[in-house]
């Protein structure tokens, strides 16, 4: 009976952790961790369940804005006042990508983060989207090498940049 409990708490354990990945479980998942707070959830479950909703602010997911068609890009620059920051990438390129990581913490750290319940955890200095190098957008808007980051407030464009490893610094 012992190892059943032990084996019990484990996959409790693995579909907690599978529950707060997923942020449309999130809700239910909060429910299911106060009812683990009951004298009979093991120690261990209670700990698990405390970690996991407690840190919602140490678990943030970054917002950045898919952009497919020009509507989607004009409406992007217009949303508010802040500054714009759009990435044109290649999904093969592999300076997209590695740049593309220090953009992505570039914008959990100036950007609207999202915690893992969905709701934006702070508003930040800069709004931060994405066009693939696929969109028509590339052609019109003339970005002829990836990555590029084109600054943006309002319709006004302030900065153009190809970026290499130093890149990010620049932005």
């Amino acid at each position: 009976t012992m190892a059943r409990k032990y084996l019990i708490t484990a996959a409790a354990a693995v579909c907690i952790i599978i529950l707060a990945s997923v942020p449309q479980c999130c809700q239910s998942f909060t429910a299911h961790a106060t009812i683990s707070k009951r004298r009979n959830a093991s120690p261990h479950l209670q700990m698990i369940f405390r970690e996991l909703v407690s840190n919602d602010e140490i678990d943030l997911r970054v917002s950045i804005t898919s952009i497919q068609k020009k509507d989607d890009f004009e409406k992007f620059l217009q949303e508010d006042d802040r500054l714009c920051v759009i990435k044109f990438y290649a999904p093969f390129c592999k300076a997209c990508k590695a740049f593309g990581k220090k953009f992505r913490k570039l914008a959990i750290d100036r950007g609207d983060p999202i915690n893992s319940i969905g709701e934006v955890a702070r508003h930040g200095d800069a709004r931060f989207g994405e066009i693939d190098f696929s969109s028509k957008m590339v052609k019109e808007l003339g970005i002829k090498k990836f990555p590029t980051v084109l600054i943006y407030r309002g319709s006004d464009k302030l900065s153009e940049i190809t970026c290499k490893n130093d890149a990010i610094e620049k932005i």
